[in-house]
């Protein structure tokens, strides 16, 4: 999520997907990847976890 200020780093990448992604290039789409890796790991898991809570 870094840099914080003025506004988290991925939040203004997806604010600039959200608005249609003009202009991004290969680096940025990484970017997007390499930084939002780690909230797609933690859904996951918190899915796994729920999904097993659930079948007992």
């Amino acid at each position: 999520m870094a840099p914080f200020f003025p506004e988290p780093h991925l939040l203004g990448k997806l604010k600039w997907i959200a608005g249609g992604a003009v202009g991004m290039k290969g680096q940025d789409w990484f970017d997007v990847l390499l930084h939002g890796l780690p909230f797609i790991f933690l859904a996951r898991l918190l899915f796994l976890k729920i999904a097993t809570l659930l079948k007992k």
